[in-house]
């Protein structure tokens, strides 16, 4: 039986290398068909953990809690006032079991200037727990200190893209730049974060003491958000709960009435981010199998070519005792070993451009085993389904007619 099997597979290499250039553009299909599918569910997943890396690099844990018109909105002196406050914060904090740290921020874009150059750049009003909350080093100088907000000290935290921006290789430390028409001292300098999912380049902020630019650059009163870091992930949907209620309570929001706050985590924006990607890697690993399926009618298509040429062939084994499953394996066996092949080398070529078109675009690709297998698996599935309807018809000729076939 083995032996049996094991001369129908030398035969079948036998025939695939006395027509190595028609075998070799019939792989073609098989080859493209698992390539695409690793290429493409590598690639896509690939952007998916970077996307959820970006958020997550974010901050720790953070909550974002911003103004949002609501039925109790206020207005002062200063212009229209955020319905948050920096109370609200220090009730966060010390009510809400579930957070650990809360920073009331405000920010905009404002024109800065060293003695030298000039920008218009992001400009943040925060509290000492900023960098904590973000996740944000300070990689030359110090931090912001309790002192800078009680004070209110006119210092500051640079990032990356403003040093450049300002001073280019020289390191501003100790430094004086302006805000407007204030002076501020640089005191810090923030590591380097990159551009965020949204394409905003995160390092093109100046870091200042909140009370700074509520009165003196904005004029107005209170923050418009306030960051929170929860106790850890798992109780970041419990933090959220508990900010809500005690939010409504201060607020003094009736039952029914809308809130004036708005309430998001980055957990929220990574659960959309991976749906998302999830769908995609869905559609085009679908999308990919349909190249697969085109390779399988390729496959098809030669090898009822192969029958008609050896007819002749099949009615001399025929009339010397060849059983008509003797024939259809012999062609069910080549199709298989011309899918199997062009899907092994499908996988080298799926694994090298994934790579390739990860780096170019500055992702790691996510290289799984079980789409290697699957994708391969099915290309062997292809060129034994589309291997059959040949194979039938090489078994189902008349010796006689085969015999007199020229």
């Amino acid at each position: 039986m083995w032996a049996l099997w094991i001369e129908c597979f030398r035969m079948g290499l036998r025939e695939l290398w006395r027509h190595r250039l028609r075998s070799a553009l019939t792989m073609v299909g098989m080859i493209m068909g698992v390539a695409v599918v690793i290429i493409c569910v590598s690639v896509v997943q690939g952007v998916k953990e970077s996307l959820i890396g970006d958020i997550r690099k974010a901050g720790r844990n953070m909550i974002l809690i911003m103004n949002q018109k609501g039925q109790k909105s206020r207005v002062s002196g200063f212009g229209a006032e955020s319905n948050l406050s920096r109370a609200d914060a220090q009730a966060i904090e010390s009510d809400c079991g579930a957070v650990a740290m809360t920073c009331p921020t405000h920010g905009d874009k404002v024109q800065v200037s060293s003695e030298a150059e000039s920008a218009v750049v992001d400009v943040a009003g925060v509290m000492p727990t900023y960098t904590a909350i973000r996740n944000w080093g300070v990689i030359e100088g110090r931090d912001l200190e309790p002192f800078d907000v009680i004070a209110p000290r006119r210092v500051c935290l640079l990032g990356q893209t403003v040093i450049e921006k300002l001073f280019g290789d020289r390191s501003p430390i100790n430094e004086t730049i302006r805000i407007g028409r204030l002076p501020f001292k640089v005191v810090g300098v923030l590591e380097a974060k990159g551009f965020n999912p949204l394409g905003m380049d995160e390092d093109n902020v100046i870091v200042i003491p909140l009370p700074v630019i509520l009165r003196d650059i904005l004029g107005v009163r209170e923050p418009s958000v306030i960051l929170c870091s929860a106790t850890s992930d798992e109780t970041v949907e419990r933090a959220v709960v508990q900010i809500c209620e005690l939010l409504r309570q201060r607020h003094r929001i009736a039952e029914g009435d809308e809130d004036d706050f708005k309430v998001t985590t980055l957990k929220e924006k990574e659960e959309q981010a991976r749906t998302i990607s999830n769908q995609m890697t869905l559609l085009m690993f679908f999308l990919a199998l349909v190249s697969l399926a085109v390779g399988g009618v390729g496959i098809m298509v030669i090898m009822l070519v192969a029958v008609t040429e050896r007819t002749r062939e099949i009615g001399i084994r025929m009339a010397i005792g060849a059983s008509t499953k003797a024939i259809s394996r012999q062609f069910l066996i080549e199709a298989s070993m011309i899918s199997t092949i062009g899907g092994l080398v499908g996988i080298g070529v799926g694994v090298s451009a994934a790579t390739m078109i990860a780096s170019s675009i500055e992702i790691d690709p996510v290289i799984s085993s079980w789409i290697v297998l699957l994708s391969f698996a099915f290309s062997v599935g292809v060129g034994v389904v589309f291997g059959l309807w040949p194979a039938r018809r090489a078994a189902a000729l008349n010796p006689i007619e085969a015999l007199r076939h020229d």
